[in-house]
């Protein structure tokens, strides 16, 4: 019989509330170059589908190194993240309690020095037993490689894990990988149905991890 023995956490947008940083660094640098970016063309393109900013600059017809634009973005956001960076509602209290049962990790779509600094800032890093970020594992979600290399980490059988994830482009790669998935949908990704998850939540003040392990099939 399985059991549930790890939980892994998505960061942006789940545990942190980061996404509008995102949103204000990469808007700021592209109506510098004459394009206004607006808050749903950025859930949808962004976050959603997951594009690179070589395709936005090719799409926009920007003259500019998208490598240099993509890195004043992430400037930008760390400097936002050093003034003030704030946990999504009951991520703490989240983390508490599944790292006292489970094995937990994090894993992400985001570079590692990322990590570090919002890992540091909010204090949740003790939480957290494994990090599995940017790097770690060859391609990004959607595609299973992170959750592949996630289970592989903490050596559990990827439907001994469960992921929380909160945009659907997160949910195919936990599912693709075998990985059961609880979608936690916020503002900016509910433009998306996330299909595929085991159960579809508001905020993780909703998410009983108790109940869930007890009923682990």
């Amino acid at each position: 019989m399985a059991m549930l023995r790890a939980v892994f956490f998505d960061l942006d947008g789940l545990l942190v509330d980061t996404e509008p940083y995102y949103f204000e660094a990469a808007r700021g640098v592209f109506a510098e170059h004459g394009h206004a970016l607006s808050r749903e063309e950025y859930a949808i393109r962004w976050i959603i589908r997951g594009t690179r900013m070589a395709d936005e600059v090719s799409r926009l017809g920007i003259k500019a190194d998208p490598d240099g634009l993509l890195l004043e973005v992430r400037r930008r956001f760390r400097a936002m993240v050093e003034v003030e960076l704030k946990l999504m509602p009951h991520a703490r209290e989240t983390l508490e309690r599944a790292s006292a049962r489970f094995a937990t990790a994090l894993v992400t779509n985001t570079v590692p020095e990322e990590v570090e600094l919002i890992l540091a800032k909010a204090g949740i890093r003790r939480h957290l037993h494994h990090l599995i970020a940017r790097g770690d594992y060859p391609r990004p979600k959607p595609h299973p490689d992170c959750y592949i290399a996630a289970a592989r980490r903490v050596g559990c059988a990827p439907g001994e894990c469960l992921a929380l994830e909160d945009a659907a482009r997160g949910v195919r790669a936990a599912v693709n990988a075998g990985v059961p998935c609880v979608a936690v949908l916020n503002e900016m990704t509910r433009y998306e149905s996330p299909e595929g998850a085991l159960l579809t939540l508001d905020s993780l003040a909703e998410l009983d991890l108790d109940s869930l392990a007890a009923n682990w099939r």
